[in-house]
């Protein structure tokens, strides 16, 4: 379980540093609100992306 963890806060490093250097300042707070909605299994907030 240790190694599975170690994992995932690699990946959120790299993602945030992805997020740093290639995506745009509306582009980052979106894929935030999306994880977080993700995150809390809200998924009825979330819409096709035709309708953004």
């Amino acid at each position: 379980m240790e190694k599975v963890e170690e994992i995932g806060r690699k990946l959120d490093e790299l993602r945030d540093f992805l997020e740093d250097v290639f995506l745009t300042a509306e582009e980052c707070v979106l894929l935030k609100e999306v994880d977080e909605i993700i995150k809390e299994k809200r998924f009825n907030e979330l819409k096709p992306l035709d309708e953004v």
